[in-house]
């Protein structure tokens, strides 16, 4: 008599505007899908399912929900969508999920926490500050790995999700002690709804997105303007393109010289859409901002390989100011 092996399972930890997306994605794929969620998210997805609105359909999924991942046991993935400023809420959250061959994908924006790991460039590579105390590296060794996300996604009510791409992708991949379970996150987060690609090094996916990011999320907060806003500005193309060629000189001394990426063709007027980078998102709706993990890491990398950044050194300090004032950012 033959017993039937248990379907794996994957919690999406944070079912916001990303990790709704991808919840209901997979749920809709027929994967074993349970969220982490709080407030009215939660309350909404327990009582009404989570509903996905694509650009050519809208459809709702009904799925488990909990706000106490204690009640929900091991699982054999957990997706980290939860913003980075959250980091240290995960780490001491998430232990209930893991068993030993548990893989935890962190879906975020800026470098990875474990960006360091078996990662030698021949110049310092200090990532304390997105790990202070080493929380998250103590989750253990080989486990986590990154997902680089494109898929514009926005909460528009409670337990309802918006994705104006018609065509999301993402990037998957970790550090080399990671190879044992990256197959098997392929397989549970493939063919689901969206293109999945898993690059030679998800570091130097990781650096294309943060340029992107770097080019727009910081000036948005700081006029309050959309991606399309800011591309017709006078004078802020020339900004923007002064923070893609910092980015680009910090990437190229850890060894990602060819990224394909220019930024005089990135940042050019007429292009961009009335999109909100999530940074701007989380100033408006009052939430910390993801200064550490998409600009003051990159200030650091470039210090410490005595590169020269001279518009993220005048865009960094504004953009702490403001977020400190409204008490987004800590005290210096």
């Amino acid at each position: 008599m033959s017993i039937a092996k248990k379907p794996s399972r994957i919690a999406v930890f944070g079912a916001g505007a990303v990790g709704g997306f991808l919840a209901a994605q997979l749920a809709r794929a027929g994967r074993d899908v349970v969220v982490v969620a709080r407030g009215e998210q939660f309350a909404a997805i327990r009582g009404h399912g989570l509903t996905l609105e694509l650009p050519d359909e809208t459809f709702t999924v009904r799925l488990e929900a909990s706000d106490d991942p204690a009640a929900i046991g091991p699982v054999d993935l957990v997706l980290v969508t939860l913003k980075t400023t959250a980091n240290a809420a995960v780490a001491a959250g998430i232990a209930p999920l893991l068993h030993d061959g548990t893989a935890v994908v962190f879906a975020q924006n800026g470098v990875f926490w474990w960006y360091g790991e078996d990662f030698d460039p021949g110049v310092p590579v200090d990532t304390t500050r997105l790990d202070p105390g080493g929380r998250l590296a103590a989750l253990g060794r080989g486990r986590s790995m990154g997902l680089v996300v494109y898929s514009p996604n926005t909460v528009v009510a409670p337990g309802r999700v918006r994705c104006t791409m018609q065509n999301s992708h993402f990037h998957l991949g970790g550090p080399a002690a990671s190879a044992g379970r990256l197959d098997r996150a392929a397989d549970l987060l493939g063919d689901a709804g969206f293109r999945l690609e898993l690059p030679a090094d998800i570091r130097a996916a990781m650096w294309k997105k943060l340029l992107l990011n770097l080019c727009t999320a910081p000036l948005a907060v700081l006029t309050r303007a959309d991606e399309s806003a800011l591309a017709n500005a006078a004078g802020m193309a020339g900004v923007a393109r002064g923070m893609v060629k910092d980015g680009i000189a910090v990437a190229a001394a850890h060894g990602f010289a060819d990224l394909g990426i220019d930024a005089a063709k990135l940042v050019t007027p007429g292009q961009g859409s009335a999109h909100k980078p999530s940074m701007l998102q989380d100033l408006e709706r009052g939430r910390p901002l993801e200064v550490d993990t998409m600009l003051a890491i990159v200030q650091d990398f470039a210090r410490a390989a005595g590169v020269a950044t001279p518009t993220l050194d005048t865009v960094l300090p504004l953009l702490m100011l403001l977020a400190r004032e409204r008490g987004l950012y800590p005290a210096a």
